[in-house]
């Protein structure tokens, strides 16, 4: 009997034992869950503060993995300015001209050109260049429409006679018509024949309610001078040159012409008579001086016979002197009282011995040359 209870005291303490140990084993499961949730947070919080960090022990992608770098693109960059809002509105004057220019261009309309020099290219041999605005456009010499019948060009190619007329075309004010553009290059070339053309078929064809056309002999047309040399001035009327000289152009007697008359001034012209019937063979014949005022007949009033003025020489031929007074009176001489030989240019001292106002000036004396003209 003591024997069996001794065994049921092992057993009771035995199964103490082991809810004991249940409880521990129970505990040490929860901690390690807590840590385990501890670390966890922990983990994602470096996560986030590390995002985008390469740490040294991080494996790095193969090099095989990676993109091919691509080309860089060409970029076609202006003047960087300090001010974007400038860079901005050149480039919109840019395209504000050249879509100006491509409706004149597909309208056909004729374009004011102010001609600014002649070069040479290869290709298109040479030209002349001219400016709308801003733009540079060229114009081949062989679409100027030149007339060469009143240039003497005795030894000279035909491409150096067209040359030497375009020169004294420097500084004018010509119509041309674009016969194409390019953007990409800004380049634009015309052609003033076209232009030329266009403007005879309109004012010298095309006749009005009346039956006539705009531009007939007798009236009065603004014309443009486009050349001018030492005795005669080149103007276009609408699309048709004329040549006129000193003694159309002015009452006074000039010793060149330029001195009065300029490249790219504008003035009326009478309409004396008109020659053709096609726009490939139109003729002018015009005048400036008959419509306007006669200075020196005015001026004549106020001459008598023995008064002394100076004036300067503006031709000699035959032996006469051909005199402008400085008081604005047309005078010959036939007489020349220095020992030296009077030249055109020339300011001399002149005494009168005879008016004649049937033709507007007077006759005298050449008393002293003043001074020689170089």
């Amino acid at each position: 009997m003591p024997r069996k209870k001794t065994t049921e005291q092992e057993n009771t303490t035995v199964q103490n034992e082991a809810v004991e140990e249940k409880k521990t084993a129970v505990g040490n499961s929860g901690a390690e869950a807590e840590n385990t949730e501890v670390n966890s947070e922990a983990e994602t919080t470096l996560a986030g503060e590390g995002a985008g960090e390469t740490f040294p022990n991080e494996p790095k992608p193969d090099i095989d993995e990676q993109e091919p770098d691509k080309e860089p693109q060409k970029l076609e960059l202006g003047v960087l300015k300090i001010r974007l809002d400038e860079e901005e509105q050149e480039d919109d004057e840019f395209e504000t001209l050249w879509n100006e220019l491509v409706t004149y261009y597909r309208s056909r309309r004729i374009l004011p050109v102010i001609v600014t020099g002649i070069e040479r290219t290869q290709l298109a041999g040479n030209v002349v260049v001219t400016y709308y605005k801003d733009q540079r456009i060229l114009v081949p010499m062989t679409e100027m429409m030149i007339n060469l019948s009143e240039e003497r060009g005795e030894g000279y190619t035909l491409s150096e006679r067209l040359e030497r007329v375009c020169n004294t075309m420097l500084g004018a004010e010509i119509d041309v018509m674009i016969k194409g553009m390019d953007k990409k290059n800004g380049s634009v070339v015309a052609s003033r024949q076209d232009a030329m053309m266009r403007k005879r078929e309109k004012f010298y064809l095309t006749p009005l309610s009346d039956g006539l056309p705009q531009v007939r002999e007798g009236r009065i047309v603004e014309g443009r001078i486009i050349g001018v040399t030492q005795l005669v001035a080149r103007v276009e009327l609408f699309g048709v040159e004329t040549t006129l000289a000193a003694s159309e152009l002015s009452w006074d007697w000039l010793p060149n012409v330029s001195d009065k008359f300029h490249v790219g001034d504008k003035l009326n012209v009478l309409i004396k008579e008109l020659k053709g019937d096609s726009i490939d063979n139109l003729r002018i014949v015009a005048d400036v001086k008959s419509i306007t005022t006669n200075v020196s007949m005015e001026n004549l009033k106020k001459c008598q016979v023995q008064n002394k003025y100076i004036g300067e020489i503006t031709n000699v031929r035959n032996g006469v002197a051909y005199i402008r007074l400085k008081i604005g009176v047309n005078a010959m001489a036939h007489t020349n009282y220095d020992r030296r030989t009077p030249g055109k240019g020339d300011i001399v001292s002149f005494v009168i011995t005879r008016i004649n106002p049937e033709y507007g000036n007077v006759t005298g004396i050449i008393t002293k040359i003043i001074k020689q003209s170089i």
